[in-house]
């Protein structure tokens, strides 16, 4: 589409037209589903953060839940245990060091334990030539609504 002034002609795109105010007839097809923060579900695209889909290539949308590996912390920390327990056993002398150097390896194998045992739920989307992982997050309930939005834009464009 162009624009022409008394001067000369300026090139716009459709995006600068859909910022001022006029639209084509594509746009007004357009339905708004989801808009929260930096999600955007319409019936013919899904916009998350900065990348945009087409609902058109998408056929399934679901939650996937993601479980923590708990083996690299528990594992740590039960060395650290053994560790501790053998120096104790060979040399009490200096025990009182090595309990407060094994104090400290405990505490931050505790805390890394606590941090590493969050579920991550993201929004999965199969189209028919592979499955990916569009959005990651800690909050389940945030990750349903998008999927529930992007199903309902997939209902949507069968019915159409």
């Amino acid at each position: 589409m162009n624009l022409t002034s008394s001067r000369q002609s300026h090139p716009v795109s459709s995006a600068v037209v859909r910022e001022v105010g006029l639209k084509d007839k594509k746009d007004s097809d357009e339905i708004v589903i989801l808009k929260e923060g930096n999600v955007k579900i319409t019936n013919l695209r899904a916009r998350i953060g900065s990348k945009t889909y087409s609902m058109s290539n998408i056929d399934e949308v679901r939650v996937h839940e993601r479980e923590p590996k708990l083996f690299v912390p528990v594992f740590f920390m039960l060395t650290a245990a053994v560790c501790l327990a053998l120096v104790a056993l060979t040399n009490l002398d200096d025990l009182s060091h090595i309990l407060e150097i094994g104090f400290f390896i405990g505490g931050g194998g505790f805390i890394f334990f606590l941090l590493s045992t969050k579920t991550k739920y993201s929004v999965r989307v199969r189209s028919s030539i592979r499955e990916l992982n569009i959005l990651e997050a800690n909050d389940r309930d945030s990750v349903e609504k998008i999927v529930t939005a992007m199903n309902e834009a997939i209902s949507l464009r069968e019915y159409q």
